[in-house]
């Protein structure tokens, strides 16, 4: 009798192996519970600095947007830009006009918080030009409604310009990419010091840069297998105890503080170890509650003020009603609200952002398949997508190992409905073309 024993470590192979990563929608659902407390202004809650739920997001958008457009240019050739774009759009656009419809329903229609009004119509034109960063720069005193959308505002450039710069400019360029990512992450850390609160509103592109970084070094193999050394047992559990550990006790960390950024850096860490091991805690982000809440996500952290600000307003101004009270109400009612619209908005404009996306992409635009063998797909013809069942069985597999039929393999990556005239491909088989031709010279 034997026994397989199940390294703590995922293997290189594994990771790649990997579509979907549970546990950092766990950390999502972590960081709007920590930007949720932000807004609860009472007794012990600004402890926690909330605010930093904002930094995970950071790295974790940096870390998903490079992993999935490294994955598609190592698996296509190449990397849709234009159906990036598509998809982007749809996936932020419509929540955001809808929620920003409703404040100013809220505010300008109905005459809710009439103290606060001025400043929303003041940020109002950054709000709909979608640069709602810029209006955190300008206002005096009261801080306008929708303030929280700031985030998106950073992250919306990053993905306008890292796709462009790091998947086009640089395409198939490792040393490049990391030169690059390095260089942004110290250069945009020092942007406060060099241009006060103008600067201050760059340094979360820093952040971003590291999740890039990451993505780019856990991708390559050789470096994977030196990175994954922080998902091991002593170093992780410290990592993740040090984390803790500054979170509740080192001032700072927040944006504006002389250690955001070397913050960021120890979240990064704990990052890699995260997605490299089989841990408790990636165990524990994997669980159903925080899936869900990780996957209405997005809605949650645009929308719980008005939980929060409904509970509030309904009950005594004392410190136990507003500091114990409304949090208990105010957390539900923030799940019930992010959910209708995850479900009625953000996940059917998602599909159609990738009905869209899958409609623009030019599959005769591709380039020529990798010439080198060792860069071509060995995948045996029983786990070819394009082969039935029964033309498995009749096809001698060696006839499909050759060279250049994996290189139309890797050239080909069309659907059932689409035909390459290249290689006589249609309906989702392959016709005899393929076994002689031959990647171009």
């Amino acid at each position: 009798m034997t026994t397989t024993v199940t390294s703590r470590l995922h293997t290189h192979e594994e990771y790649g192996a990997r579509r979907y990563f549970p546990e950092l929608d766990g950390v999502r659902a972590v960081s709007v519970l920590l930007v949720f407390t932000t807004h609860l202004d009472v007794l012990f809650w600004e402890y926690l600095k909330g605010s930093t739920g904002v930094t995970f997001f950071f790295v974790l958008s940096g870390y998903l947007i490079t992993t999935l457009s490294l994955r598609e240019e190592s698996s296509s050739g190449r990397f849709g830009l234009g159906s990036f774009y598509v998809r982007r759009v749809f996936r932020i656009y419509p929540l955001y006009v809808t929620v920003l419809a409703t404040y100013c329903v809220l505010i300008l229609g109905l005459g809710m918080a009439s103290e606060r009004r001025d400043s929303f119509v003041h940020s109002l034109p950054y709000y709909l030009a979608f640069l709602p960063e810029q209006a955190l720069l300008g206002y005096q005193g009261v801080e306008p409604p929708f303030s929280g959308a700031w985030s998106l505002g950073i992250e919306e450039k990053f993905y306008f310009v890292w796709p462009l710069l790091g998947f086009v400019v640089l395409a198939g360029a490792f040393r490049a990419r990391v030169g690059t990512l390095l260089a942004a992450t110290v250069l945009f850390a020092f942007g406060g010091v060099a241009f006060g609160e103008v600067g201050t509103m760059v340094e979360p592109y820093s952040l971003l840069a590291m999740g890039c970084l990451i993505a780019v070094l856990l991708h390559r193999h050789a470096t994977y297998d030196r990175l994954k050394r922080l998902g091991e047992a002593p170093t992780f559990g410290v990592l993740v105890g040090v984390l803790v550990l500054v979170q509740f006790v080192v001032p700072g960390i927040t944006l504006g503080g002389p250690l955001y950024v070397a913050y960021g850096v120890l979240v990064t860490a704990v990052f890699v170890g995260l997605l490299t091991s089989r841990s408790r805690v990636a165990t524990l982000l994997s669980s159903r509650p925080m899936v869900f809440l990780g996957r209405i996500s997005y809605a949650f952290y645009l929308t719980h003020n008005f939980a929060i600000n409904g509970a509030q307003g309904v009950l005594p101004a004392s410190g136990f009603w507003q500091g114990i009270v409304a949090p208990v109400l105010a957390l539900p009612l923030a799940v019930g609200l992010a959910w209708a619209l995850h479900v009625t908005v953000e996940k059917p404009m998602i599909k159609v952002g990738h009905r869209l996306a899958h409609r623009a992409k030019d599959w005769r635009a591709l380039p020529p398949a990798p010439q080198d063998p060792a860069d071509l797909p060995t995948t045996e013809p029983a786990s070819q997508p394009g082969l039935t069942s029964r033309s498995r069985t009749s096809r001698n597999s060696s006839r499909w190992t050759t060279p250049g039929v994996r290189a139309c393999a890797a050239r080909c990556r069309h659907r059932s409905r689409r035909s390459s005239p290249r290689c006589g491909q249609a309906g989702g088989r392959r016709s005899s073309r393929c076994a002689t031709w031959r990647a171009p010279s």
